[in-house]
Parts: C-alpha cells; structure tokens; sequence
C-alpha cells in the first residue's frame, strides 16, 4: 500500500536497508538484506548475475516496491515512496543499461537533472516544512515566471545552468565540448557518462550506480575510477553504492563490500576481505581459488 507521507528532517545519517526482501511468483530476488551506507561511503555491490543487484536498486529508487523489509534515508521511510520522491529526497541513480533522452542535447539532458536539487534545497530552506514540500512547482506559476522573466525564475535558472555546467565540466573534453550536440550522437561510453552527469546534477545526497562502466574498455573504466575518485574527495559526505563487475574498479574505489547470491548476502568487508572469501570464490567460479584474482577480472 502506498501511503502519503510528509518530509520530515533526516536526523540519522545515511541509507539503511533492514530485512529487505523482493519477491515475484515464489522467486526470491532479493532475500532478506540488511546493510547501510553512510555519508562519505562508498559500498560496492557485487555478485553473479541473477544474484538480485539491479533489483535491489529498483527498490532503494522506488521503481519496485518491497515484500518485506525496510529502507530508511534517515529516519524517513523510503519504501511505499514513489521514485520521483525518493529523488526529492537526495537519491540519484543511474540504470544499468544507458538511458538518455536521445532528442535533446547534452546541455539540456544534463539540466533536467537539476530540479530535483533544486527542489530539495527550496524544501530544506523554506520556513514551513508541511506537507508540501518537495512537490513539482506549480506548472502555471513557472510559464509566467519565463515568460514575464520574474527575479525567482531568473535566479532558479542560474542556479540550475551553474549545476548543469559543474557536472558536464567533471568529465572535461568527454562531454563539455559536446554540450550543443543531441545525446544520441554521442558514443556508448559517452551517453553512460552523460548519466552519470545528469545524476549529479541533481547534487543528491547518495547515488546508486548500476554497472557505471558497463561497456566501457580498460582505459575508459581507469578513467571512470579515477572520476569516483575525485568526486569522493570534493564532496567528503556523498554516499555512493556501485554495482559493478569490474574488480579494478571495485578493488580502487569500495570502502566495502556487499557480495549477494541468490538473492542473499553472502558475504561483506573490505574489497580484500569479501571478494578472496572461499564462499564468494566458489559462488563465482565454482571452485576454490588457487591464486589472487587478477586487478582487471570480471565478476559474473
């Protein structure tokens, strides 16, 4: 059931998942999952495929809704939420295969992504903190606001070009030179970082990536390392939760790691720590490891 819920202030930091559980005719996709990812974490999920990662994304963003278990931003319930209020909240997330608005340019697809910053912080900052908080801006009041260029419309859209430009610039001569170009002529690598930008954009409190370097050869996936690498230094509290098959990316960039199987966590610590547990080696392999995994292995 779907309830209508207020927006209360997140007094207790980070994301908590309790008991969290999916489940279609009987499958359990995801199985009974508890962890948390605090401000300033980065937590990999890994696990072979059909393991539950991407279904667990769709219930932390509220695309899939839970048949047990809670999801806590804070101490606000996300569960029963839909996503568009989930985003509002401070969650951004990023889809496993790449989707981007192919008719609009870059600039436009990236600026999108900033009304649900924008909103937030017009939540945060307001006097009142009922109920309407964190609602779309009313349609009409935003056509009169362009069309007779009023002082609150004029500084909204400075605000939402100045965040728009941060996240192309993050990706330099990737994405910035290309901000008047439509999203579908850009190249696979380049539509996942525009994503990615779109994401930020919205200046979220936590980003779920589902497979970021999905596609990308081993010199574009250094790069995107090395992107979630700074980005973790210039904004200290960003919580980030990577699902990811790349052990070079995981092994440079998890603080932990969560290892799912079959819907159930298999395994946690740090990337040494979780991904060398003979349980998570055989459920990968089918075997006891012999030797280290190599830096550039896949996993799943």
């Amino acid at each position: 059931m779907v309830h209508s819920f207020h927006t209360p202030a997140i007094a207790r930091p980070g994301l908590h998942v309790q008991g969290l559980s999916r489940h279609f005719s009987g499958v359990k996709a995801v199985d009974d999952v508890s962890f948390d990812l605090l401000p300033g974490e980065t937590v990999a999920l890994v696990g072979p495929n059909g393991a539950g990662k991407s279904t667990l994304i769709q219930l932390l963003s509220g695309v899939e809704t839970p048949t047990a278990g809670r999801i806590l931003l804070g101490d606000v319930r996300l569960d029963g939420r839909r996503p568009e209020s989930i985003a509002r909240l401070g969650m951004g997330r990023s889809f496993q295969t790449s989707r981007v608005f192919p008719a609009l340019t870059v600039w436009d697809s990236v600026r999108l992504g900033t009304q649900a910053g924008l909103l937030r912080h017009r939540a945060e900052t307001h006097a009142d903190p009922g109920p309407r908080h964190g609602r779309l801006a009313n349609p009409l009041s935003e056509i009169a606001g362009e069309l007779l260029g009023l002082p609150g419309w004029r500084r909204r859209r400075a605000q939402a070009d100045a965040r728009a430009e941060m996240a192309l610039r993050r990706f330099g001569d990737r994405l910035w030179p290309r901000r008047d170009q439509p999203a579908f002529s850009l190249s696979y690598a380049n539509r996942r970082r525009l994503e990615i930008a779109r994401v930020l954009a919205a200046e979220p409190r936590f980003v779920l990536l589902d497979e970021p370097a999905a596609g990308m050869n081993p010199s574009e996936t250094a790069e995107l390392t090395d992107l979630l690498l700074a980005l973790r230094a210039e904004q200290p509290t960003l919580g980030l939760l990577v699902i990811e098959h790349k052990l070079s990316l995981v092994r440079r960039i998890a603080d932990r790691v969560v290892v799912l199987n079959q819907g159930r966590v298999l395994a946690t610590g740090t990337p040494a720590e979780a991904l060398d547990h003979p349980e998570v080696v055989e459920a990968y392999l089918g075997r006891t490891r012999t030797r280290p995994a190599q830096s550039d292995a896949h996993l799943g």
